[in-house]
């Protein structure tokens, strides 16, 4: 099967994706908007750098002249089916070039509809999602407002990005064991993890501040590990104004700056922790709960729409989101529960990804669901 792929190949979801598609066997055309990740493409797959439309200053003809280069490659590669990854502008020239059948994975699009909001989309986003083929959400509570965008007769489908569970599984491994020496971390303490990405949306500041507040209750050692953060805080303007008030404080010597994490080298930083901290203020469905839960880690988390009608109601422990006081009394409560208390939980949180969110399942309905509309065109 021919796919022309348009979005950015520097992100995990689609290069992940890709690898996929690479396993089926397809033939695909990697439409990126500068030629910064061409490498992470994989072997066989070509490659164009387009840049994204200019919204601001003659959207029209900046359009147009995205739609005529991707005439161009579609004339040239005679593609069976295009796959926008997430919703850009260049997803709307695709569109405009009159290419298709045509798939959408919204990612992140409509976060806040899971929650009843009218979701803030500009017009060329409405657009775009009204005149695909198929739209992809990666969490149920996503499924109806996804519809209600979509139009009569487009395909709507959950593919949420699961895990290899054959790399994320349970246990202290001998990597992760180095690991904690290198970082500075006894082999008695408990690691609680902020695994996510640096943003100021995904709560590190009230991480930090939880942490300071649950410090002199722990009954056990502790270090907070941040990732992607090796320089310290004062690399983000956010983060060294949440330091501040925490420099002080007898926690922040058992804080640990880790360095920027390849998704290759994931299961070796779950491994060494012992608990997942996961406080974003918005969110569409992370692979961080996924993986966290295949390697049966306690997650503390806030229950946001998006994770509705999912293994993380039963199985997370919950914290009221923007709270740190809250977040701080999860802290302590995982930290102090003995293991035997909660392995009941944890294993059925590894039971419930293993049978939903398995990267082989994902894949697989992914292929299916390519296959059917490249039929249908």
């Amino acid at each position: 099967m021919r796919i022309l792929t348009v979005g950015p190949v520097g992100v995990v979801p689609m290069q992940r994706v890709l690898g996929w598609l690479a396993a089926a066997g397809a033939e695909v055309w990697v439409v990126d908007e500068n030629d910064t990740y061409r490498e992470l493409a994989p072997a066989g797959f070509r490659f164009s750098a387009l840049a994204q439309p200019d919204a601001a200053s003659a959207p029209d003809a900046s359009l147009d002249a995205a739609a005529a280069a991707l005439r161009q490659i579609a004339a040239q590669f005679q593609p069976q089916l295009v796959h926008v990854q997430n919703v850009t502008a260049l997803g709307l020239a695709c569109l405009r070039a009159g290419l298709g059948p045509l798939l959408v994975s919204t990612w992140g699009a409509l976060g806040q509809a899971a929650d009843g909001e009218r979701v803030s989309l500009s017009a060329a986003a409405r657009q775009l999602l009204a005149a695909a083929d198929a739209l992809i959400v990666d969490a149920p509570t996503l499924l109806a407002p996804a519809r209600g965008l979509a139009r009569p007769g487009a395909r709507v489908e959950l593919l949420p990005m699961g895990a290899d569970m054959q790399r994320f599984r349970p246990g202290r491994t001998e990597e992760a064991l180095l690991w904690r020496t290198l970082f500075g971390i006894p082999d008695e303490a408990f690691v609680l993890l902020s695994p996510r990405m640096w943003g100021a949306f995904y709560g590190h500041q009230a991480i930090l501040t939880a942490y300071a507040l649950a410090w002199s209750r722990f009954a056990r050692p502790t270090r907070l590990a941040l990732v992607g953060l090796g320089d310290g805080p004062a690399a983000l303007p956010h983060m060294a104004e949440a330091w501040q008030g925490m420099a002080s404080t007898p926690a922040a010597q058992a804080v640990r700056w880790l360095p920027r994490i390849s998704y290759r080298q994931m299961p070796t930083l779950y491994a060494l922790s012992d608990a997942v901290l996961n406080y974003p203020e918005v969110d569409s469905f992370p692979a961080t709960l996924v993986e966290a839960a295949a390697c049966q880690l306690p997650v503390i988390t806030p229950l946001l729409p998006t994770y509705r009608e999912t293994f993380v109601e039963q199985c997370c422990t919950l914290a009221q989101p923007g709270d740190p006081a809250a977040l701080a009394e999860a802290m302590v409560q995982v930290v102090n529960q003995p293991p035997a208390e909660r392995a009941a939980r944890l294993a059925q949180a590894r039971a419930a990804v293993e049978r939903d969110y398995d990267d082989a399942l994902i894949a697989g309905r992914l292929w299916a669901l390519c296959e059917e509309l490249a039929r249908g065109a």
